[in-house]
Order: structure tokens, then sequence, then C-alpha cells
């Protein structure tokens, strides 16, 4: 297999109560994309059917983290 450029992920913010996106309310959400629960600080990945997590993250390659901790 070759090396290939992914599609960009979307990242989504929301509180643990609201719906999350889907395809079928919103455009098509690409593999990969992040809901982030800015009440629960919790990170759901898209995985093309179903929003899955918490998926948790080691610090130094967890994008959202100086975002969500305030540094």
């Amino acid at each position: 297999m070759a090396v290939q450029m992914c599609n960009p992920a979307i990242r989504w913010e929301g509180l643990s109560t609201d719906v999350k996106p889907t395809p079928a309310v919103t455009l098509p959400i690409p593999i990969g994309s992040m809901f982030y629960e800015t009440d629960t600080h919790y990170h759901y990945m898209w995985n093309g059917v179903a929003w899955t997590g918490p998926v948790y993250w080691l610090e130094f390659i967890q994008p959202f983290n100086e975002y969500e901790h305030g540094y």
C-alpha cells in the first residue's frame, strides 16, 4: 500500500446533552472526525457509522489539549 493523504477530519464541539451531528442532518462526516464535549471534556470519534468513545489520546498527540486545559 502506498502512502496516501487522508481527508482532513472535522472537529465538532457541544455539550454532552446536545445531539451529535449525523450525515442525515449535516454534510457528510469524514471518518476520524472528532466531537468534543465541552462540559465533560470527552472526545468521540466518527467511525463512518456512529460516534464511538469516549476516546483517549496521549497528551503529546492530542490536538485539543491546550484548549481544554487553558495552557
